[in-house]
């Protein structure tokens, strides 16, 4: 189903492509003519975008008691995996766990601890997106250019997000649900090799609950990594003002935080790992309906996106691929 749903999607991606195929020179003509300047400014932006993520991630290990930024510089490499993970499998931001519950195993920490800190992370990460997607399509409103499916994929995003949250919610709630839930992968192996039914190590479940719990019971700890995941957003819209400036689709910032929140957003509800297709619709459609022209717009995405998907991409596997190389 989800391959059928991806050769549609690249399917629609070419006929797009085909249909303003008169503007690709123009598009050209902006990439190779692209302000030097700027484009270091972009990288700079994506450096210091890459920082906060790990900061964001530090400011939850520290509530949840097991880290904190002292431990900086050893989550860098971590952070920058995990990004490229998320990106290259369509998981909800889940995948990138597995560089974090890696590093875990290699240093001896909790796993519960480091699992919730990760969760915590993400799911501040989705609230913090929130207030930018509010910020950005209420521009749109009152601009009058919210379209169809701009607020068809903002009514999936709304109820995915309120499905997880309240599962969530539930868990915590609840020691023993997060027991089972922990054990579930494990259950169910034992189910499909036929394996006598037995009792499992739940210490890590337990560990999830109480780090959870505890940053149920002192909110305010969780204030920094908050300004942390917002911050993530305001970098992603600068990254893109910074692109559109770079290929001379102007100094709009406003302009390039409501294409950047629609860009996101088609990004995760779309079916291709890292929103391929969909972000760069997204996002383009914004700006053209800015009055940007068409080949400009495209140029902007094009830098864009290289800068928030291929770029971390690339960066983020090859520290993976060293980090899992590299003896304990």
């Amino acid at each position: 189903m989800r391959f059928a749903a991806a050769l549609a999607v690249l399917a629609a991606l070419a006929l797009l492509v085909w249909a303003n195929r008169k503007d690709i020179p123009e598009a050209a003509r902006a990439l190779r003519t692209a302000d030097g300047h700027r484009l270091s400014l972009a990288v700079l932006l994506l450096l210091v975008w890459w920082l906060n993520w790990t900061l964001l991630h530090a400011a939850a290990r520290r509530v949840v008691g097991v880290g904190g930024y002292a431990e900086l510089g050893r989550l860098v490499p971590v952070t920058l995996s995990s990004i490229a993970l998320n990106l290259a499998v369509k998981s909800g931001n889940v995948a990138g766990l597995a560089s974090f519950a890696y590093d875990a195993r290699q240093r001896g920490l909790p796993r519960g601890r480091v699992t919730a800190a990760y969760l915590a992370a993400a799911q501040l990460a989705e609230v913090a997106f929130v207030v930018t997607l509010g910020a950005g399509i209420l521009v749109v409103c009152v601009d009058g250019r919210l379209t169809r499916a701009e607020l068809l994929a903002l009514v999936i995003f709304a109820a995915g997000l309120v499905v997880r949250v309240a599962a969530i919610v539930a868990a915590v709630r609840s020691r023993d649900v997060v027991r089972r839930l922990w054990t579930l992968p494990a259950r169910l192996a034992d189910r499909v090799l036929r394996r006598p039914a037995r009792e499992h190590d739940t210490q890590g479940a337990d560990e999830l609950y109480d780090a959870v719990a505890a940053m149920r019971d002192s909110p305010r700890a969780t204030v920094p990594a908050l300004c942390f995941a917002v911050a993530v957003d305001l970098l992603g819209a600068a990254l893109l003002w910074a692109s559109m400036a770079a290929v001379g689709a102007g100094d709009r910032p406003l302009v390039a935080l409501v294409a950047y929140a629609v860009s996101t957003l088609f990004g995760i509800v779309g079916v291709l790992p890292g929103g391929v297709g969909f972000a760069e619709v997204g996002a383009a459609a914004v700006l053209v309906s800015y009055d940007t022209p068409v080949g400009i717009a495209a140029a902007a995405v094009v830098v864009f996106r290289i800068l928030v998907m291929w770029i971390p991409l690339v960066v983020g596997g090859l520290i993976g691929y060293r980090v899992r190389l590299r003896p304990a």
